[in-house]
C-alpha cells in the first residue's frame, strides 16, 4: 500500500488525554477507530518535514502503517 492509499484512508486523530489519542481508518468501506499511545506515530503523520534518519519513524507511510494495523488489530479485522 502506498503513502497516499493510506493517507486517503486515514480518518485522522483525536487527543483523547494523558497521551492517548484516538484514531480511525476506512477498512473495507467501513470506519473503524482505535485507543493508541503510539505519539511517535501521530507526531510523524502531521510532519511535513523531509526525512529524518534519527526518527524512529523515518516516515510518515511507516508511520501510518503502524497505526493502521494497530487499528485493525484492536478491531480483529483480517
Amino acid at each position: 500500500m502506498t503513502t497516499q492509499e493510506l493517507k486517503e484512508r486515514y480518518l485522522g486523530s483525536s487527543f483523547k488525554g494523558r497521551g492517548h489519542f484516538r484514531v480511525g481508518f476506512i477498512f473495507r468501506n467501513k470506519k473503524y477507530y482505535s485507543i493508541t499511545t503510539n505519539t511517535l506515530a501521530i507526531d510523524r503523520i502531521d510532519d511535513e518535514l523531509p526525512q529524518l534518519t534519527e526518527d524512529y519513524y523515518t516516515t510518515q507511510k511507516q508511520a501510518l502503517l503502524s497505526l493502521y494495523n494497530e487499528v485493525k488489530r484492536a478491531n480483529d479485522l483480517h
